[in-house]
């Protein structure tokens, strides 16, 4: 329980000094990649570039910050993703597609959520103990409440 209360505390802790700075770099290189996907529409592609520059640098400020968490565990699971942006941003300087911005916001805004997620407090995880396990023994042929409902 104890393990658990530090990790709770610590993400807490992250959440409160971290909070404002990754809602900002979250909602900044959103508006990056939505800059960048309106210049690529119009096919001002040089009008395109400093856009997409201004996101590489977001996204890895951005990863830099989440990787400073302390759940490694989850950690790892952001390797993957940023590195699919950065790939994808570098790519985009030679030649900025549409459909790439699109998905990248998209992306962008399911790790905004999870991060969200992460950083709400944690009050309802209970340790692993038989209390909640039903020690009786179960009857098969004993109808449930569902069974009933369904009849």
């Amino acid at each position: 329980m104890n393990h658990l209360n530090k990790i709770q505390t610590d993400i807490e802790k992250f959440g409160s000094e971290n909070n404002q700075e990754m809602a900002f770099l979250f909602q900044s290189l959103k508006h990056s990649l939505k800059t960048a996907l309106k210049q690529a529409q119009k096919f001002n592609f040089d009008r395109c570039k400093p856009s997409i520059k201004h996101s590489i640098n977001l996204s890895r400020l951005l990863y830099r910050n989440l990787s400073s968490a302390p759940a490694p565990s989850i950690i790892g699971h952001l390797d993957d993703p940023f590195a699919y942006i950065d790939e994808t941003l570098r790519g985009s300087l030679t030649l900025p597609l549409a459909e790439d911005f699109e998905e990248l916001i998209l992306l962008v805004g399911e790790i905004e959520k999870s991060v969200k997620n992460l950083l709400k407090p944690v009050k309802s995880i209970r340790p692993y103990s038989n209390d909640y396990i039903e020690v009786r023994a179960t009857d098969p042929f004993k109808k449930t409440l569902h069974h009933q409902h369904m009849e």
